[in-house]
């Protein structure tokens, strides 16, 4: 019999490179293969128990193995969708969300990673304007301006700030201040750039590396936010890096960003636990894919 899979997925990311490029990997391997959008998925609870189905493919228990993608809005909701499936014996490949569940954010990596004695950027956090006001002197002082103000959950450069000088750092965080979001940013040091590397982890091994140069205009350097890649050689110091901060963030598979300071110093930013690999495939001409296909294949042996 077939083995099917569903890819759990927001619907905004349906039509992105990632997913469409997984459904085809897998179909070429012989399985058949959904895209799942979480948000077309109900549940119902009565006397028989749980029971999770799509509004278009019917009860998730019908596949195999359950893939989860981008599922930011939802994450809480695709943990319940989680457990139906593990209850119902079939494999899970969330990249051990259920498990860490609300301890997945850039802050808690953050951490992670300084107390693994990985290069981390200077960072600060606060949950009030009045404790971030009370901290600018400390900021101004340790690290100084320019300023970078993140997201602590959001992902491919989205909702990240420069603030230039202290007006402008003052200004950002009154805005969000107003829009009761500032408990969920940080503060971090502006580090100048010699190189910005992301480095791609599946399966508890690394694949290789790609320079990410940003367009111009931008400090981001995200493909997705229109950066160019190109190969890069990987370097023992990065693949170490990135294993370690894979490790120390337990994420079996993810993009680990990785820069050089212009003084040569290496820094992790972060692990994206749902790396885009389009900018990846294009650099090295790997089907990253199917890489996914054989990791899958290989769970479902154990």
């Amino acid at each position: 019999m077939k083995k099917n899979i569903a890819i759990l997925i927001q619907r905004g990311f349906r039509n992105k490179f990632e997913p469409q490029a997984l459904q085809t990997a897998f179909i070429e391997a012989g399985w058949s293969a959904d895209i799942i959008t979480i948000e077309d998925v109900f549940a119902i609870y009565d006397e028989n128990g749980d029971y999770f189905a799509h509004s278009e493919y019917g009860d998730l228990a019908k596949y195999d193995v359950l893939l989860v993608r981008e599922v930011f809005a939802y994450f809480k909701y695709a943990i319940n969708i989680i457990s139906y499936m593990k209850q119902k014996g079939k494999l899970v490949v969330d990249n051990n969300l259920a498990e860490e569940k609300m301890m997945i954010n850039k802050l808690i990596d953050g951490q992670r990673i300084v107390q693994a004695s990985l290069p981390f950027p200077k960072t600060y956090h606060a949950h009030t304007l009045d404790n971030y006001m009370k901290l600018i002197p400390r900021i101004e002082k340790e690290a100084g301006f320019p300023l970078v103000i993140k997201h602590r959950s959001s992902g491919k450069g989205a909702k990240i700030y420069k603030a230039e000088d202290r007006l402008d750092l003052e200004n950002l965080l009154a805005d969000l201040n107003e829009e009761n979001k500032l408990g969920r940013f940080y503060i971090q040091e502006f580090l100048p750039l010699d190189a910005d590397y992301r480095v791609l982890v599946v399966a508890d091994q690394v694949v290789g590396a790609m320079l990410r140069i940003p367009k111009k205009g931008d400090f981001r350097a995200n493909f997705s936010l229109g950066g160019s890649v190109q190969p890069a050689e990987l370097t023992r110091e990065l693949e170490e890096l990135a294993l370690n901060a894979a490790k120390a963030t337990n994420a079996n598979f993810g993009g680990v960003d990785i820069v050089y300071t212009k003084d040569k110093k290496p820094y992790l930013l972060e692990v994206n636990r749902t790396p885009g690999f389009q900018g990846f495939t294009q650099a090295h001409g790997i089907n990253v894919a199917k890489m996914f296909v054989d990791y899958v294949e290989k769970l479902q042996q154990n």
